[in-house]
C-alpha cells in the first residue's frame, strides 16, 4: 500500500526555518507572511503525525524529528526549486522575435516604460532575419515587416513602413544642403550620392528616388552590406547615405549623429505585431500587446521625426 507524499510547501517552510533560524526571516525568504509559514508547518506536522518545531514564546526550534527529516532529505528541496524555477520564470516571460534594426532603434528604447508598469513580466527580445514559426519555436510573438497577411496568426498593424535618406553631418553633400536646403536634392546629381544598400533591400533606392521626384536614375555603386542594421551603422560612421525607416532615426537625429537629406515616403508595407490566437500566458501577452499597439499608434500619430519632410 503506497502512502502519499507530504506537502512540498510544508517541507519548504520547514527547510527555510532551519536555514534562517527565525520565522520572520524564513517567511520573507519564501515571500509569505509569518502566519502562512506557521500554518504550512502545522499542516505538515498534522500530515506526518509528528511535532517538527518546538515553540517557546517567540522562539521556534526544530525538534529531533524535524532535524532528522531535513537530514534525510538532504538537498532535495534545493534541487526541486532549481528544477521548477525555469518553468515558473517562463510563465511570466514573453519571448518576442524581431529584426535587430527595429529592436535596437525602436523597441528597446521604449521597453523600460512597459517593465516599470508591469514589474512581474519579463521580456526576452530575440533578433533574427528569418520568419520564426510561432507554433514550432519557443516564441510567443513577433514584430514582422510585410503586408500582414500571414495565415494562421493574428496580425495587428503597429505603423506603416517609411523610407528616408540620412547621413552623418560630415558628408560633403551637407554643404549643398546648407546653401539651399529646399533645392539640395535637385542640385545634387545621382553621382553625388554615395549610397549604402542592404542586400535584401536593393529596391529601396529606386523606389525612393522615383517616389520623391528625383531626376534621372537612382544612384548606384556605394557600399553593399548584409542587412539594414549594418547599413545604419555604416551611415553613422560617415560611409555614405542610408535609406531607412524614419522611426529608426529619433535618437540619432536628436544627438546630431545623423541628418535627414530628403523627404520620407510611406510604403504599403508595415510593421505588425504577430501572435498565435492561443498563447501559454494570455494575461501577460494581452498586457504586452495592448502596450505595444499603443506605442505603435503613438509613433504613427507623431508623424515624421524632426527634419523629415512628408511626401
Amino acid at each position: 500500500m503506497s502512502s502519499s507524499l507530504p506537502s512540498l510547501r510544508g517541507l519548504a517552510a520547514l527547510d527555510a526555518l532551519a536555514r534562517h533560524k527565525r520565522q520572520g526571516a524564513a517567511a520573507e525568504a519564501l515571500g509569505i507572511s509569518r502566519s502562512a509559514l506557521s500554518h504550512r508547518i502545522a499542516d505538515l506536522e498534522a500530515e506526518l503525525g509528528a511535532q517538527l518545531v518546538a515553540r517557546t514564546g517567540r522562539v521556534s526550534m526544530l525538534t529531533d524529528d524535524g532535524i532528522a527529516l531535513l537530514a534525510a532529505m538532504g538537498d532535495a528541496i534545493g534541487k526541486i526549486e532549481a528544477a521548477v524555477a525555469p518553468l515558473q520564470r517562463r510563465r511570466r516571460e514573453i519571448r518576442l522575435s524581431t529584426v535587430n534594426t527595429l529592436a535596437a532603434n525602436w523597441l528597446l528604447p521604449r521597453l523600460p516604460r512597459f517593465l516599470r508598469a508591469h514589474p512581474g513580466i519579463e521580456i526576452a527580445v530575440l533578433t533574427t532575419q528569418r520568419v520564426v514559426d510561432l507554433d514550432a519555436e519557443d516564441v510567443d510573438c513577433a514584430i514582422r515587416n510585410g503586408s500582414g497577411d500571414w495565415p494562421g496568426v493574428e496580425a495587428t498593424l503597429l505603423f506603416r513602413e517609411t523610407l528616408v535618406p540620412a547621413a552623418a553631418p560630415g558628408l560633403a553633400l551637407d554643404l549643398a544642403l546648407d546653401l539651399a536646403p529646399d533645392l539640395a536634392l535637385d542640385l545634387a546629381p545621382a553621382s553625388a550620392w554615395p549610397p549604402i544598400r542592404a542586400r535584401a533591400r536593393f529596391r529601396d533606392w529606386p523606389r525612393w528616388w522615383q517616389a520623391s521626384g528625383q531626376r534621372g536614375a537612382a544612384p548606384e555603386g556605394g557600399i553593399v552590406v548584409e542587412n539594414r542594421a549594418q547599413a545604419l551603422e555604416a551611415a553613422l560612421a560617415g560611409a555614405g547615405i542610408v535609406l531607412t525607416d524614419a522611426r529608426y532615426l529619433d535618437a540619432h537625429l536628436a544627438s546630431g549623429r545623423l541628418r535627414v537629406l530628403g523627404p520620407a515616403i510611406e510604403l504599403d508595407t508595415g510593421f505588425y505585431l504577430v501572435r498565435n490566437k492561443a498563447t501559454r500566458n494570455p494575461r501577460n501577452m494581452d498586457a504586452f500587446a495592448r502596450w505595444l499597439i499603443g506605442e505603435g499608434r503613438a509613433a504613427a500619430d507623431a508623424g515624421w521625426p524632426a527634419g523629415c519632410l512628408p511626401k
